[in-house]
């Protein structure tokens, strides 16, 4: 080879890029400083410094919600541990990132000394194993299994759609090693079995036929990039529709066969009646937890449901597999529209407008924040909001098509939203950011308003103030001092972090009328960040996080 080697930082980089990346995140560190370079190098991939680990680890998953696939780079112990928490929520909620640690050097290692960011003991491998739980696919690189390991590792969290961990030490990031001859794609198999395909499509049709019928829809339909066949599913065919709180914004919420998001016992009458009352509730990429279903009080019969998800389907009692999701869903999509009678089931009532409850001019109430904001979105938008009033008062609301909506209802770790959503406005630099945060919520990341910033983001921040966790007063500990938090200036916050009158609007609002001012202004500043303070009453919670937290209690 000559003297500038192809090395294999530089095919660790590459399959990064041809994965799907164009950024990578990540805090530098002394062990990993010398294969950053070949990040800068690249000329595929741009360098994302975040604030801190744990923020980049956020910034990757939102990342890769939009492109199915992003990398983060740290270093060995202290680095990894402070993003683990993000990978962590990553694994729950089916984000595809790729962690590369930086490790000591490997006769270091070998020697057992006693190294700086290691527990001091002479063991380097306490850390790969906490990343265990938290992977699909782990691996220490060295020079004979680079090339296999590498391809392995990736080739698993673009199939499982969760992150993987890859270990590597500048003394081997900077050997050198054949380019790649294969694609990653290359070694993508077809997980359906044809016989079990078949005979799930003849049990499916002999099953529906004349049956009142609702499909609805959740998380892993956008996991698995599937939204276009859903969309056409749907629209081939006349059966109501609802999903769950983790899949919003995956189907038209605006069209006359919506029934509504799915809460269990909280969920509205029309959206109960059209799930729980089905004599064939079609279920597709559906995962219940406790939040989406107000503590698991979901009342839907096994015997009548047909269940499609990522490598399986059911029709009543009984089971077949492997079948990938995307298949399973052609199989339906051919059977609702091959002329057996199919009933969709009536809803027994319309999805009204909204109609404001207070006053243009009078203190702003959680009734009216959320529809509010939702009128003001468009299909250019990508929504967060986290976990908490925000994401319990944006399930209940109707979001215009177009618009992509996330929270973290299953990890549910508070802070998440405001890096998450510096990732995913990286990803689809096409579309604008709007983040929706509690003020305890964004103490815990609001570092990274200096990245968005910096990257000329420009997204729309509404901070939610009403004065602490309401969630958690919401559950237990209305006015105990631990559901307090420390009162800020936020009118100060972005300043602190970098904006000044070019590159930010910062606005507070204490009604509708503000609110509505303040949102018309964010849409006509499209070049510029606009972070508006909304202020709300301490324990005016909307109605569905009252029956959730009820639930939780």
């Amino acid at each position: 080879m000559s003297e500038h080697a192809y090395t294999i930082a530089d095919y660790l980089f590459d399959r990064v890029a041809e994965a799907g990346a164009t950024e990578v995140f990540g805090v530098p560190g002394d062990y990993n400083l010398s294969f950053l370079d070949n990040i800068i190098a690249s000329d595929k991939l741009r360098w994302v410094g975040n604030t801190n680990e744990l923020n980049a680890g956020y910034a990757a998953d939102g990342y890769a919600r939009e492109r199915r696939f992003a990398a983060m780079v740290t270093t060995f112990g202290v680095g990894e541990l402070s993003a683990i928490n993000a990978t962590a929520g990553s694994f729950a909620e089916y984000a595809p990132v790729l962690h590369i640690v930086g490790a000591p050097d490997t006769e270091l290692r070998k020697g057992k000394r006693r190294l700086h960011h290691s527990l001091g003991d002479g063991e380097f491998n306490h850390f790969i194993k906490m990343a265990e739980p938290v992977s699909v696919a782990r691996a220490e690189i060295t020079a004979k299994n680079a090339a296999s390991e590498i391809d392995r590792v990736i080739r698993m969290v673009l199939k499982k759609q969760r992150p993987g961990y890859l270990l590597l030490s500048p003394d081997i990031a900077k050997l050198p090693i054949y380019p790649p001859t294969t694609k990653l794609k290359d070694s993508e198999e077809d997980i359906t079995s044809q016989m079990a395909l078949a005979d799930f499509k003849e049990e499916l049709a002999a099953f529906i036929q004349g049956k009142a019928t609702t499909l609805i829809a959740d998380l892993m339909v956008h996991r698995l990039g599937l939204q276009s066949q859903l969309k056409a599913l749907i629209s081939d065919t006349k059966i109501p529709y609802a999903t769950l709180s983790w899949g919003k914004s995956l189907i038209d919420e605006n069209g006359e066969r919506w029934a509504g998001v799915y809460v269990g016992e909280a969920s509205q009458p029309v959206v109960k009646d059209a799930v729980e009352n089905a004599e064939c509730l079609i279920k597709l990429g559906v995962n219940y937890t406790d939040t989406t279903t107000a503590g698991f009080t979901q009342n839907i019969e096994r015997s009548r449901v047909v269940d499609i998800h990522q490598e399986r389907a059911t029709v009543g009692d009984k089971f077949f597999a492997p079948i990938a999701m995307k298949d399973a869903l052609q199989a339906l999509h051919e059977v609702l529209t091959s002329g057996i009678e199919i009933k969709p089931k009536p809803l027994i009532d319309k999805v009204g407008k909204h109609q404001q409850q207070g006053g243009d001019d009078e203190p702003l109430l959680q009734k009216d924040l959320w529809h509010i904001i939702a009128g003001s979105l468009d299909d250019s938008n990508i929504v967060f909001a986290d976990q908490g009033t925000s994401y319990f008062g944006m399930s209940e609301v109707r979001l215009p098509e177009g618009v992509t909506f996330y929270g973290q209802p299953l990890w549910g770790s508070i802070g998440y939203t405001l890096p998450a959503s510096l990732g995913a406005g990286l990803a689809s630099p096409n579309k604008r950011s709007v983040l929706l945060i509690g003020d305890g919520s964004a103490l815990l990341t609001i570092q990274d308003l200096a990245v968005m910033l910096r990257e000329k983001l420009n997204p729309v921040i509404l901070l939610i103030n009403n004065s602490g966790y309401t969630v958690e007063r919401a559950i237990h500990g209305e006015k105990q001092p631990y559901n307090d938090i420390p009162m800020c200036d936020w009118q100060l916050m972005p300043k602190a972090f970098g904006a000044n009158e070019g590159n930010c609007v910062t606005l507070k609002v204490n009604t509708p009328v503000e609110l509505k001012s303040a949102l018309e202004q964010a849409k006509n500043t499209p070049d510029k960040m606009v972070f508006i303070e909304v202020v709300t009453e301490v324990m005016d919670i909307p109605s569905l996080l009252k029956q959730v937290a009820a639930a939780l209690q």
